[in-house]
């Protein structure tokens, strides 16, 4: 079956909130995942983070990480490129005592530079990471560049196969984001559209990615350079009933984030819809 829950704690988190109430929330409301946002920095305690892991198997809500903003594997600055890998591993850090999966990262930024140019460099940055992580036996979790929103950033969805497809897709998964699609590539509207996607990606990765698929979701106001912002469901598009048919229908697991500004509000929406579709 596939999971779905929000981006981050649910706004209807009780007090104290914070990670370990939110998971425990998402079970209470019957949301079976949850995405831990450390987009603006990686600031958890090993101790919370261990505690928050133990939490997440004693209630069966399967958890992911986001990465910070500030990661660019395709700068010329070492700097930049030495704080991009630090990152990662932080959230990496974070994910294997919290046993969750993916860390979700955006790749970087074409900056004027080629495609190829931009692939070379953020492959060699994450060969790096993924030795470093190797080495500390954090092979539990995978690194899961996202499908980008705007069109001057690396990541579209070609390149986060190919780079699942060069690392091998134990170690790299590609997190397909619809909305940032729909943004930036083209329109969504029916089944077929999503499983263009889908084939697109299975005919690189095989039936494994059926298996270790991670996706999230949102209806999204787009520019013609691509994301503008995430909307509620039914404030755009694309919509989320077409994905769910195709998912079931082409035998996905795994897990749906949801990226609405409603968070958990629209996450239920979809998970009970989602529901529906499967006892028919």
């Amino acid at each position: 079956m596939l999971r779905i829950g929000p981006a981050g704690i649910p706004h209807s988190t009780p007090s104290p909130g914070g990670t370990l109430e939110g998971v425990r929330h998402c079970r209470k409301i019957g949301l079976g995942a949850m995405e831990v946002e450390f987009v603006q920095g990686v600031r958890m305690k090993d101790e919370l983070a261990e505690t928050v892991g133990e939490e997440s198997l004693r209630t069966d809500v399967s958890l992911s990480v986001h990465a910070p903003y500030f990661i660019n594997l395709c700068s010329d600055e070492e700097s930049k490129l030495a704080n991009s890998r630090r990152h990662i591993l932080q959230s990496a850090r974070a994910a294997h005592l919290m046993h969750a999966s993916p860390v979700v990262f955006h790749p970087g930024f074409y900056q004027g530079r080629p495609k190829a140019e931009c692939a070379k460099r953020a492959k060699k940055e994450l060969q790096r990471v993924i030795d470093e992580m190797q080495q500390v036996g954090w092979t539990d979790v995978v690194l899961g560049p996202e499908l980008t929103g705007k069109k001057s950033a690396y990541g579209d969805l070609d390149e986060i196969i190919e780079l699942s497809r060069h690392f091998g897709i134990k170690a790299v998964q590609p997190v397909v984001d619809f909305g940032h699609y729909h943004a930036r590539i083209a329109r969504l509207k029916r089944s077929d559209d999503f499983v263009k996607i889908l084939e697109q990606a299975e005919k690189v990765l095989g039936s494994d990615y059926k298996q270790a698929f991670h996706c999230h979701y949102s209806e999204i106001q787009f520019t013609d350079a691509g994301e503008g912002k995430h909307l509620p469901i039914g404030m755009g598009g694309p919509p989320f009933a077409p994905l769910l048919a195709a998912l079931e229908e082409r035998g996905y697991t795994g897990k749906i984030i949801c990226e609405s500004p409603k968070l958990e509000e629209d996450a239920l929406i979809m998970q009970k819809a989602y529901d529906k579709m499967r006892t028919k």
